[in-house]
């Protein structure tokens, strides 16, 4: 089997990355390394991670929390060092099945991505995301069998649109042509900007079932913050390479829609929640302030 980089970062989220860590520990095939980083937790994370490491781990803990898509550049950076064939982005809030890394690999075609049928961890039967869609002209994703049972209906491999990095796996070739992912965006949508990117290069993106995950889903951010990070950039990719007057002219109405929602929040005297986020992150990308939340 060719030896695979398996990049898992923590932020504050210890307990979960503990058990990721553990549903590695049982697969198949085990010529892989586990490249763990932690960036920058405000918690205890980096000494109770150090307790759970593996002969399989490397832990690289951050000085500085760098946000999503850097500190994954930083352990796919590391796996390529180490010769790796493979990458395998994973988040670190999943419980892989144990032939779940044999399978994919096995599976992948040849110059392709691919990623395993994911269900939540609770309920297990649940889809959370068994291949997904993208619209490249407003950015917007669409996971395939959200929330519905399992059954035949997901059991088919196919070539899809999107991919989320919840569980990604990267050939090596393909990272070298395509290249890490956007810092700029710090977190959400790097996914969508990279799936654009590898589009754009030729490489086919496949969903393939036979390999499964469970999803605990919101371990690492949600409600506010999520809306913001991902209005902004979507907004971010969508203006990508065009003209300073299309720039205005797309995000106005965005950030004049967020602006209403936030008055009427405001007004009823309701606490600052995903109204806000919409507001603020178009405000942001208006501004031209991107990187972590201020």
């Amino acid at each position: 089997m060719p030896k695979v980089g398996i990049v898992i970062s923590n932020y504050n989220g210890w307990q979960d990355t503990v058990q990721c860590l553990a549903s590695l520990q049982k697969q198949t095939c085990q010529d892989f390394e586990i490249i763990l980083l932690d960036d920058a937790s405000t918690n205890d994370s980096v000494q109770q991670l150090q307790k759970h490491l593996t002969e399989h781990t490397v832990f690289l803990p951050q000085q500085a929390n760098s946000g999503f898509a850097a500190v994954n550049n930083v352990g796919m950076r590391r796996a390529l060092a180490d010769g790796c064939d493979w990458v395998l982005l994973l988040n670190n809030d999943t419980v892989a099945a144990p032939d779940f890394l044999e399978t994919l690999l096995r599976q992948t075609p040849a110059g392709a991505v691919s990623c395993p049928k994911m269900l939540f961890l609770d309920p297990p039967d649940e889809i959370w995301f068994a291949g997904g869609e993208l619209d490249r002209t407003t950015g917007k994703v669409r996971h395939l069998g959200g929330h519905e049972k399992d059954g035949p209906a997901f059991g088919k491999k196919k070539q899809v649109s999107f991919i989320t990095f919840c569980c990604v796996l990267l050939p090596r070739q393909v990272i070298e042509q395509v290249g890490f992912l956007d810092e700029t965006l710090f977190m959400y949508c790097e996914d969508v900007d990279y799936c654009i990117r590898l589009a754009d290069a030729g490489v086919p993106l496949w969903f393939l079932p036979d390999a499964r995950i469970w999803h605990k889903a919101g371990g690492s951010a949600g409600g506010m913050l999520s809306v913001y990070y991902i209005t902004r950039n979507t907004l971010y990719l969508t203006c990508k390479g065009k003209s300073r007057l299309y720039i205005r002219a797309r995000t106005l109405p965005v950030l004049l829609a967020g602006a209403a929602r936030y008055g009427l929040t405001r007004i009823l005297g309701r606490k600052k929640g995903r109204s806000y986020g919409a507001f603020r992150g178009a405000l942001d990308f208006w501004r031209g302030r991107m990187g972590r939340m201020e």
